[in-house]
């Protein structure tokens, strides 16, 4: 059986037994975390779940010269992502770790262990900048709601359309000069000082 790693820029490197080595062991990795959160009596709410990416841990033997040493360094300082096939089939790694053992038993050669780690891939999302866009429906007055529709846009500051009446600015006015008759002015109880009793 053949073990391939398979990059988007660096090219492959196809491990076969007795021609240029063989992974001898694949370990998955998979953790989640969980969310606690304390409540009165002592027990904890667990509400959330999130899962962590994969991890892909190899090790083997490479014989037969350095190429597939080469490949695998290149792989790794190129920070590609790369697809696993052997046993276990994994796509979008990337090396997290990289390890060469050389010994006199294998002149020629190494053994090796890698980990790779799962990386979700996303992209920014892209809006064309060649006009002005306006940045809702509500913009210069084309709402189906009256209210909204007496607003305009005007730049960085909204202007109202609607009048406000001189009575409703005197009220306005009024609410903020005349004093409180709903709270007490001075307090019953001394103030807290931040000392025990």
């Amino acid at each position: 059986m053949a073990y391939i790693l398979t990059s988007r820029k660096g090219g492959t490197v196809r491990f076969e037994p007795l021609k240029n080595g063989v992974v001898e062991k694949e370990s998955e990795s998979y953790s989640s975390t969980v969310t606690s959160n304390p409540i009165e009596n002592g027990a904890e709410i667990n509400d959330h779940v999130n899962n962590a990416s994969g991890t892909l841990n190899i090790s083997g033997v490479i014989i037969g010269g350095s190429g597939a040493i080469n490949a695998l360094k290149a792989m790794r300082e190129s920070r590609d992502i790369i697809t696993y096939i052997g046993v276990t089939r994994m796509s979008n790694l990337v090396f997290t770790s990289l390890k060469f053992d050389r010994s006199y038993k294998n002149r020629n050669g190494a053994s090796f262990s890698a980990t790779l780690k799962q990386v979700q891939i996303s992209s920014a999302e892209y809006v064309p900048m060649d006009g002005a866009l306006p940045m809702t429906s509500q913009d210069n007055g084309r709402s189906d709601d009256q209210q909204l529709a007496k607003t305009a846009n005007a730049g960085l500051m909204t202007v109202s359309l609607q009048s406000v009446s001189s009575a409703s600015v005197e009220r306005h006015g009024e609410a903020y000069t005349q004093p409180s008759s709903s709270a007490p002015l001075t307090r019953r109880t001394g103030a807290y000082n931040g000392l025990a009793v």
